[in-house]
This record gives C-alpha cells, sequence and structure tokens, in this order.
C-alpha cells in the first residue's frame, strides 16, 4: 500500500491584501478593557478554574507602599522568582479549594493586595505523535515560506524567545542559531532539556529557527537568534515561572515571544507580565500563543488575552485540525499536523501535531518581518500578519481561522523597508530609505565611506544605492554614521 499525503497550498492573490491600517485601530479597539488584577474574583467559583491549580501555592502582588511584612504576616511566603510578586505556601489544613479561597479572599480585601490568586499549572500544548525523521517540510510550503525567502531570509539581530521545556542547544541544526537562555525551573543560565522526553521547546525552536542550508535535517521559518527560556518541565509549568520567562525575555530584547502553552484558567501573574512588557517597554515585543487542544469552542491561556496573538491549526488538507480549539479571540491559524523539527538529544528529529507547532510558523512568520524592518512596532507587525493572511472559512474573521492562514510572502511584500526620517543638521540633509541613500548640503562636499575607510560617493549632492552594512557620511569636520540592514 502506498500512502500519499495531499499537503495543502492554497492559491494566493496579492490583490486581496487588506488594509493594514484598518487591521491596527481594530487591534487597538479590542484591547481596551479591564487590566488583569481582577481574574481570581472573575473565576472564583468557576470549577474549571480550580483544575490547573498547582494545590498548595498562592500568587500574590502588593500595591506599592506595602512590605510582605505587614500584608503577609503569619503566612509562609517567599518572593517570586523573577517578578515583583510573592508566592504564599498554604499550610496542610489550607490545601484545599475552600481553604485556599478563604485565604484569598481575606487577601483581596486588605487593601494592600493589588491581586492575589491560586499558582496555576500551564501546559504544553502538542499533540503526541510517533517520532520519525524530518522529510515533509509541508507547513513551509502551506505559508509561502519558500517565496518569503527571496525578500528576507532573516537576521541574526532578531531575537525569538521560546518560554516553554529546555532547549537543545547543542543539536547540529539550532546550535548555529542559539543565542543564550535561562533555567527559571532550576534556576540556572543552562537551559537544557532534562531527559529526552522533554523534546517539546527544541520542536518549537526548530520550526521556528532551525538553520538553513547545513545540509541536515529541517529547516526552520526564519534565520533569526534563538532565546530559551525554560518556565516548563514533563509538559508542565507554574504561572510564577512563565511571567518570570516573560520578563527575562524582555530584558533580553526578543521582538517575538513563543508560547506554546496553555490553559483554561487565567493567571493575572502572567497576564501582569504581558502587560508590562507591552506597556512598560521602549520596543515591546510580539506575544504568540497556542489556542489549545481540547477541539472546542474556547481558546485557552495566555493566547486568550487581548495582548497576545492565539493560533489554531490546520492539518495537510488545509482544514481546521480537529483537536484545534476556536474562538472570537482566533486570531490566525498555521500548519500543526505532521510537522517535522528537531528533538533532544542525539541530533534526532520527530514529527509531532498540535497548536503548539502551529504557533512557532507564526512566531517565524513574524520574526521575518522584523527582519526585513526592525524598526517596526509589535502592533504593527501583528496588523500585518492579519492583513496578509490567506481568508479561510467564513468570509473575514471567523471563530474557525481568525484572520486566516498565515503567509509569508504577502506578509513580506506588505512590509514596508526600514526608512530613517530625513535627518537635518547643521546644513545637511539625508535619508536612508531601505538601501538607497540620499543627501545633500548647502555648499559643503558630502563624502561617504564604507566601513573599511573606502571612499563610496563625493559631491553636493548623493543619491546612491548601498549593501548591507555600517557607512560614514562626512561633512567638513563632522561625521554621521549610517545603518543600511
Amino acid at each position: 500500500m502506498i500512502l500519499q499525503l495531499a499537503f495543502f497550498r492554497p492559491d494566493v492573490a496579492v490583490a486581496n491584501l487588506r488594509s493594514v491600517g484598518e487591521v491596527l485601530t481594530a487591534l487597538r479597539e479590542d484591547r481596551v478593557g479591564e487590566r488583569p488584577y481582577a481574574w481570581y474574583l472573575v473565576r472564583r467559583d468557576d470549577p474549571s478554574y480550580w483544575k490547573s491549580w498547582d494545590g498548595k501555592r498562592l500568587v500574590v502582588r502588593l500595591k506599592a507602599g506595602y512590605s510582605p511584612e505587614e500584608v503577609l504576616s503569619g503566612l509562609d511566603y517567599r518572593k517570586a522568582k523573577g517578578t515583583p510578586s510573592y508566592i504564599v505556601r498554604l499550610p496542610e489544613g489550607k490545601r484545599s479549594v475552600e481553604g485556599a479561597k478563604a485565604v484569598l479572599d481575606a487577601l483581596n480585601s486588605h487593601p494592600g493586595v493589588l491581586f492575589a490568586e491560586p499558582m496555576v499549572i500551564y501546559r504544553t500544548q502538542y499533540w503526541p505523535n510517533d517520532p520519525g525523521m524530518g522529510t515533509y517540510l509541508w507547513g513551509m510550503w502551506a505559508i509561502y515560506a519558500d517565496r518569503a525567502w527571496d525578500i528576507t531570509r532573516g537576521n541574526s539581530a532578531v531575537k525569538v524567545c521560546v518560554v516553554d521545556e529546555g532547549v537543545d542547544y547543542n543539536h547540529e541544526d539550532l546550535s548555529g542559531n542559539y543565542v543564550g537562555g535561562y533555567d527559571f525551573v532550576e534556576l540556572d543560565s543552562d537551559p537544557y532539556p532534562a531527559d529526552a522526553s522533554e523534546m517539546h521547546g527544541t520542536h518549537v525552536s526548530g520550526t521556528i529557527a532551525a538553520v538553513m542550508d547545513n545540509g541536515r535535517g529541517v529547516v526552520g521559518v526564519a534565520q533569526v537568534g534563538i532565546l530559551s527560556c525554560r518556565a516548563m518541565a514533563g509538559g508542565s509549568g507554574t504561572s510564577e515561572d512563565i511571567a518570570s520567562c516573560i520578563r527575562w525575555c524582555v530584558s533580553q530584547g526578543a521582538k517575538v515571544i513563543n508560547m506554546s502553552l496553555g490553559s483554561s484558567s487565567p493567571a493575572s501573574e502572567i497576564h501582569d507580565a504581558v502587560i508590562y512588557a507591552t506597556d512598560s517597554t521602549d520596543n515591546p515585543p510580539l506575544f504568540v500563543a497556542a489556542s489549545g487542544n481540547d477541539g472546542l469552542n474556547g481558546v485557552l491561556y495566555p493566547a486568550a488575552y487581548p495582548e497576545v496573538m492565539a493560533v489554531g491549526a490546520i492539518d495537510t488538507l488545509g482544514q481546521r485540525a480537529y483537536f484545534s480549539n476556536y474562538g472570537p479571540e482566533l486570531e490566525l491559524v498555521a500548519p500543526g499536523n505532521l510537522i517535522a523539527s528537531t528533538v533532544p538529544f542525539t541530533n534526532a528529529y520527530a514529527y509531532a501535531d498540535g497548536t503548539s507547532m502551529a504557533t512557532p510558523h507564526v512566531s517565524g512568520v513574524a520574526a521575518l518581518v522584523f527582519s526585513k524592518n526592525p524598526n517596526l512596532s509589535a502592533d504593527t507587525v501583528r496588523a500585518i500578519l492579519d492583513a496578509t493572511a490567506i481568508d479561510m472559512g467564513e468570509y473575514g474573521k471567523d471563530y474557525f481561522y481568525g484572520y486566516g492562514l498565515v503567509n509569508a510572502y504577502l506578509a513580506l511584500l506588505a512590509t514596508p523597508s526600514p526608512t530613517l526620517k530625513t535627518t537635518r543638521m547643521e546644513g545637511v540633509a539625508f535619508t536612508v530609505r531601505g538601501k538607497e541613500l540620499v543627501a545633500r548640503s548647502e555648499g559643503q562636499y558630502l563624502s561617504l565611506y564604507s566601513a573599511d575607510g573606502r571612499l563610496v560617493d563625493r559631491g553636493l549632492s548623493l543619491n546612491v544605492r548601498l549593501g548591507t552594512g555600517i557607512y560614514f557620511l562626512k561633512v567638513g569636520d563632522r561625521t554621521y554614521r549610517v545603518v543600511v540592514r
């Protein structure tokens, strides 16, 4: 018997691009709502909420001006690893839902408490499958990555942070693009997997950025830097560690944060870390997360937060994968069935299914957009991905496919080349648009040099196309540094 796989590749028309400006406006309007500090109060009596509690710990955030000594007196607490919160360990007699509610209700009524909630367990979102060598990279074909690579294959300066299980950074298909990591489970700077069964983070990383043109295994969507933050072990991790990883990713300058994980229970600790990243930093990252694998109407958290892109999965026939969660929060879909990628420990490869496998396809496309224009905001990149997705299901955004199938090629076509605003200083004006430099002066000769000191052009005005690199524009005794990407 011969089994033939019908790998899906839709027709695509450039004329069908939606307005990025319209999508960007809609996204901003969607985010107007409550801040994250009431999740426990909202979900207090929901039985499904408590199914994700770890059974013994609480997370407490204090308001400014209050000390843990005055608010948490009599409780067994410690400072959280990487966030401003405190972790309370309940005594044996309080380790029930009712016991926890009593403590949480008292804490949330205290004037010095911003929020108090259960410690929530999040789990990786992959659908298990038998391992096999990576042969059919149908996902790259379906999202038009092969066409996109004609525009850019990625930029090593762009970093994607994988909040997940550990990553095998010694893998032959990952080591060349790995740029660092941290382990909040073991509290050290080595996010290496504990054993071979801890494959999830390595698989996700391979889809994002497995090394291209090395003659081995598979290839990732984008040739960018991979940061690994280990928040999970054995397929699960706490809201404390995930929130700590988010903040760590931000501190490392990540452009994209991939979270192939989820829970039916929202956590203020994680939502606060997301909002910290989007509202409190100069260059907020783009958050991309898995919708969940229950096949139900109900996008999991953190994907359901308005600041996060929720990603569902399609199968090789281009249909919604039967396991893929859906709902109004769903934003995009991507290949999530029979996805071949890297796994630890012996330069191995395997197939896996799940919205966890779809999510890194979207993160990789976002990284390609940032690679073409690193000056774009995360909101603009998000709007570009939504506006250029291939519409599926009902016309327009719908519950089952969101805006549609992410398309790397159309996304890059819609991405403007980086532009520096015209700079005017002491009689000199110059503009860099993509790889073209236009400059003029008022009476003084301009001299443009490459980084190795070679004279590129000279005159009262310049209009020259340049290669990627650093250049120096000299005007009299003044020199301006020009970066061309």
